[in-house]
């Protein structure tokens, strides 16, 4: 089984609806193993203490871990924001004790650059009628929330806790997969979680179902 991890209130009920739908239309596995996430703030899941230090677990991490075990979870996928720091840097600092640190084999973690949010711009077009594509590198925006505000033309502020999981679901996969390398990051991962938990996911890129 595996365990998701995420920061936001919004990524609770998100996150499920984008691996299912990956795990579904992309790789055909219409059943993956996955458990509800557990949420816990970014800054206690990784953090640096001084520049130059390397960065290493929050006192979060190991947390989760065990409560990803009394689940039963035989893997994690830990999915964050990630504003202005290298995902390389991260990944190379902490990638190597990441299943020490959890206590669960194999352990992932993947950055969304800059937000989750970046994501929904990458297929802006496919979120509403009569949306054009987001003009801009959705990967290099501060502020993808307001960004998505605005190209939507949103009639009320977007709520994560609504707005997530009903975008996650309506996104088309194949664009947000074209135009965001953090995406095809996570998708990798995940294939990788899958194959490990003895599922047989095809090899990406499925064109998704309509």
């Amino acid at each position: 089984m595996i365990k998701p991890v995420v920061e936001g209130h919004g990524e609770v009920p998100a996150v499920p609806v984008l691996l299912r739908r990956i795990a579904g239309e992309c790789f055909d596995v219409w059943n993956p193993p996955i458990l509800s996430p557990g949420r816990y703030p970014a800054g206690r899941l990784i953090r640096k203490n001084d520049e130059g230090e390397p960065w290493g677990p929050g006192p979060d991490f190991e947390k989760a871990g065990g409560h990803a075990r009394n689940e039963g979870a035989t893997a994690m996928l830990v999915l964050l924001d990630l504003d202005d720091d290298c995902p390389k840097e991260i990944h190379e600092d902490m990638a190597p004790r990441l299943a020490s640190i959890t206590g669960i084999s194999p352990s992932v973690l993947v950055f969304a650059k800059c937000e989750y949010e970046a994501w929904f711009l990458a297929a802006a077009e496919s979120l509403a009628e009569n949306v054009l594509p987001y003009p801009n590198d959705p990967e290099a925006v501060r502020g993808a929330k307001g960004a998505l505000e605005r190209h939507l033309q949103l009639e009320f502020p977007y709520d994560e806790r609504t707005d997530q999981p009903r975008y996650s679901a309506a996104m088309n996969l194949s664009k947000v997969h074209a135009r965001s390398r953090s995406f095809r990051k996570l998708v990798k991962e995940f294939r990788s979680l899958l194959i490990q938990c003895g599922c047989n996911p095809a090899e990406w890129p499925v064109e998704p179902h309509p």
